[in-house]
């Protein structure tokens, strides 16, 4: 594993490729679409089953060598072992060993927040619902880590849509099956905006990967997530954000993953996501 010093310098900044490129030559950052969020909530107790869906957070960087065989692995449990209905993974790149990595320099307020909300030092670092931290490099630790995820009973369920028609629109709709002990007020929706099968004709860091998967690109509306006591109150909330996709995504690569989370505990209670 790469462990992370105390103290770094980052000395370039440039905008990651999309699908199928080279890593770019131009520093412009080109916003050509719009974002729109609709949340909502049945904030009535019911007690209709809901399948458990676990998000797995990925820490990992391109000139990291483990994190290639942590990727692999993940690759594979996503894919073949469980299926968006049961995993979901989201990936934040670190600025270490190489703190020019073009997917942590593209996302770099997302992915320090999230470090630092972690406490992450050492990469290639993985954490299963918020509280799990299985061997990175070890996929029966990792297994064992989201099995034991997928008995906890749901207390939400959540389910994420989205249209691309006009501005990209994404609805979230949460029902609230089980809230006795919970303190909503602790509790925030994170919606994060990743994009998937992005592919270099050479690779852009020095562990030789070409293809990445799940990579972040934004936090909505914020790093700081959505209050679910707020939407409670209100029972519907509404974000509009201006030029924020940029020209080098891929928008069908695009997908939401909507987790609520505990901020005090970390814990996760439940994700939805656009794959399923």
């Amino acid at each position: 594993m790469i462990i992370k010093g105390f103290i770094y310098f980052i000395t370039i900044t440039v905008l990651i490729g999309g699908c199928n490129t080279n890593p770019p030559t131009t520093q412009d950052i080109i916003p050509t679409g719009n974002i729109s969020l609709k949340v909502r909530i049945d904030n009535t107790t019911s007690y209709l089953a809901a399948n458990k869906v676990v998000v797995l957070e990925s820490f990992t960087n391109v000139g990291c060598y483990p994190c290639q065989i942590t990727n692999k692995i993940i690759r594979q449990l996503e894919n073949e072992t469980y299926g968006s209905s049961k995993l979901v993974v989201v990936k934040f790149p670190v600025n270490f060993p190489a703190p020019n990595d073009l997917f942590y320099l593209a996302a770099k307020e997302i992915c320090d927040f999230r470090m630092d909300y972690y406490n992450v030092f050492y990469a290639p670092t993985i954490i299963i619902d918020g509280m799990l931290r299985p061997v990175a490099s070890d996929s029966v630790s990792i297994k064992a880590a989201i099995d034991s995820r997928l008995t906890v009973t749901p207390r939400f369920s959540v389910n994420v849509s989205l249209s691309l028609e006009g501005d990209y629109s994404i609805h979230i709709a949460i029902k609230i099956i089980d809230s006795s002990g919970l303190n909503m007020n602790d509790l925030i929706i994170n919606t994060a905006i990743t994009e998937t099968d992005i592919e270099f004709q050479q690779p852009p860091g020095s562990n030789g990967e070409t293809k990445f998967y799940d990579v972040i690109r934004l936090m909505l509306p914020s790093n700081d997530g959505i209050s679910l006591r707020q939407i409670i109150d209100k029972g519907e909330l509404f974000y509009e954000f201006e030029d924020v996709i940029i020209s080098d995504w891929n928008l069908e690569k695009l997908n939401a993953v909507v987790y609520i989370q505990n901020m005090s505990t970390k814990e996760v209670y439940q994700t939805g996501s656009t794959f399923q």
